[in-house]
């Protein structure tokens, strides 16, 4: 009896304190978007996907902030040089980040780490950092840098470039006064970020609309959304598109807390 009482007991001790530690304030000392705000702006969020915008401006260096502990992509929007990261009680201590291509992504794996950033170049490094907020499966499979690819002049391209069981990722290249069918599937939403400036029109069930995506910004599809896109420009328009294959993960380890900050609805990107 006394046995059970003990394991009762215990049993109950181990839920209130689970139930305590999950209510208790999430420490924002370190949170990128306070420690850099010049820096890290938060692009988009919702269930399913954050995307954050980062600039190390010429010889920046920015002081100690946590890094996502999320599986990501980072999509670099110019060609830049290395950039140094200075991990804090961790045995790898600084390690340089190589340059980076304008228009090409790698995949990481998530990653409980606290750094300061250095930028010893003269030229800034500009990239979104695009965070997978849906249920993890088979992680271990994200990474790989992924490059741009020759598409003839005129043409159409949908070059899938990465899968797994969590995500897949897709590079598409719409020629200029060509349409290219962009629809999602009944329960796979997806998000388009934009490469090179485009100039496109929407087609869906609610009429057609014009969008005009500055290179980084994003357009969001939701699951079993119909939809046309013609390159109305004169240069071809290049857009990674990520589908979200599993569903919205509340990880509690996600230090972020995005209520404190301002992002761009879907609406405010068009």
């Amino acid at each position: 009896m006394i046995k059970i009482l003990f394991r009762v007991v215990m049993l109950a001790g181990l839920i209130l304190g689970e139930t305590f530690a999950q209510t208790q304030p999430k420490d924002q000392s370190k949170d990128p978007l306070k420690v850099a705000p010049q820096v890290y702006k938060l692009e988009f969020d919702n269930e399913w996907v954050r995307v954050m915008r980062v600039r190390y401006g010429p010889r920046e260096k920015i002081a100690e902030h946590y890094h996502t502990e999320r599986p990501s992509a980072y999509v670099y929007l110019n060609d830049s040089g290395p950039i140094i990261f200075k991990h804090v009680d961790l045995p790898y201590g600084d390690i340089t980040r190589p340059a980076t291509k304008a228009g090409s992504f790698r995949l990481y794996q998530a990653v409980k780490e606290v750094h300061a950033v250095e930028n010893p170049t003269d030229t800034p490094s500009e990239f979104l950092r695009v965070e997978f907020k849906t249920e993890p499966i088979n992680k271990d499979s994200l990474r790989g840098k992924f490059h741009r690819e020759p598409v003839p002049p005129g043409e159409n391209s949908h070059k899938l470039q990465f899968e797994n069981e969590q995500i897949r990722v897709a590079r598409l290249v719409i020629a200029p006064h060509k349409k290219m069918d962009v629809s999602t599937n009944g329960t796979e939403p997806a998000l388009l970020v934009a490469l090179t400036p485009s100039q496109l029109q929407a087609a869906g069930h609610t009429g057609k609309a014009r969008v005009n995506l500055e290179m980084g910004k994003t357009r969001w599809l939701a699951a079993g959304q119909q939809e046309e896109l013609e390159n109305s420009g004169d240069a071809a328009v290049e857009l990674l598109r990520f589908e979200f294959k599993t569903k919205p993960f509340n990880d509690p380890n996600d230090r972020m807390d995005v209520h404190d900050h301002k992002h761009p609805s879907d609406h405010e990107q068009e």
